[in-house]
């Protein structure tokens, strides 16, 4: 078995998809946000542009790449609130345009919020574009530290999760009071056509086998269920601007990463039907902000105050509008959003 920094891996040249020869993408990564050890690889498939992590750790090992990730805090009240000053443009466009009937709304603001398309990705983003008409059983795999379930709770889902690191789901259970399942999605063995909604936030990119995974979406979703995917786009804007100091790399823990073509190839081979394939420039903000800081320092740590990051959430406002706009015509977001049914 070979280590890598004390981690246990394998090595992974070929494609997961096609079995084709990887190419080498980028070569001695070290983990710029959290401190996990380890010197990785990118690779790229030349026949279908798969992107993957190479070495890959092994199952056993996984949790290492995870010692000091944000799903471990504690959730202060105020972010656990629904409501609030920004939260109240959020209440007005999800009535407006998701039909969750909230507090706080005002028809006149609802008109003018859901009329602004920047902000209606980011609040539709929030409930990962379910709308109350569709209210029934919801499962969100990789729940983290259950703020997302939280939120969904209140707007009257039943909700279940699944997170496999013990830390994170600590945090949902005894904080916020989920139910939560502790491990893998296949060991929680959900009966057939379970869930009326099944969601994924970033977590498909983490798993070590994204196909098994969709298929066993596929088994625990009711007929005509919907099935929400949001992971990292190769293909965006960001990812061209930074090269290799692109946010959503975050080697070691994306295990692979996608374009909307190859994540279709994936999800009709696990069966799915899809509904929806788009982008979105919802999380472009924080990809120019803290891309630029691991450009600059090779970490996106340090003083979030400095002036020049203050400069750089400016910027990055100006470039989440210009990246909104280009999504029309062409699929260069920061985040690939796929729905999907059977």
């Amino acid at each position: 078995m070979i280590e890598n920094g004390g981690v246990r891996v394998r090595e992974a040249r070929c494609c997961l998809l096609c079995g084709g020869e990887g190419v080498q993408l980028y070569s001695d990564l070290r983990d710029r946000l959290f401190g996990a050890p380890g010197i990785w690889s990118l690779m790229k498939c030349s026949k279908c542009q798969l992107v993957w992590l190479n070495p890959q750790p092994i199952s056993d090992d996984v949790g290492k790449l995870y010692a000091r990730y944000f799903t471990h805090e504690e959730l202060c009240a105020h972010k656990r609130a629904l409501m609030g000053l920004r939260e109240t443009l959020k209440a007005n466009i999800l009535k407006a345009s998701y039909g969750y009937q909230m507090n706080g709304s005002n028809r006149m603001l609802e008109l003018i919020l859901s009329n602004i398309g920047p902000l209606v990705d980011i609040a539709g983003g929030g409930v990962l574009y379910l709308k109350a008409c569709e209210i029934g059983r919801l499962l969100d795999v990789g729940c983290g530290n259950g703020l997302f379930l939280d939120q969904m709770r209140r707007l009257g889902w039943e909700v279940v999760g699944v997170e496999p690191d013990e830390k994170a789901a600590s945090v949902a259970v005894e904080k916020l009071e989920l139910e939560v399942f502790c491990g893998s999605l296949k060991d929680a063995k959900f009966p057939d056509g379970h869930f009326d909604a099944i969601t994924m936030n970033h977590v498909i990119e983490h798993a070590t086998d994204p196909l098994e995974l969709l298929k066993e979406c596929r088994r625990i979703l009711r007929p005509g269920g919907k099935l929400v995917v949001v992971t990292p786009n190769i293909e965006s804007l960001g990812r061209r601007v930074f090269g290799n100091a692109w946010l959503h790399w975050d080697p070691p823990r994306h295990l692979f990463l996608f374009s909307s073509e190859i994540l279709r190839k994936l999800a009709e081979l696990a069966g799915l039907v899809i509904l929806e394939m788009r982008t979105t420039a919802k999380g472009a903000r924080g990809v120019l902000v803290e891309s630029n800081l691991i450009k600059r320092d090779g970490t996106r740590k340090g003083d979030l105050t400095e002036t020049p990051v203050a400069s750089l959430r400016l910027q990055g406002l100006a470039f989440q509008a210009i990246e909104h706009g280009l999504c029309r015509c062409g699929k260069v977001g920061e985040e690939l959003v796929m729905v999907a049914t059977i």
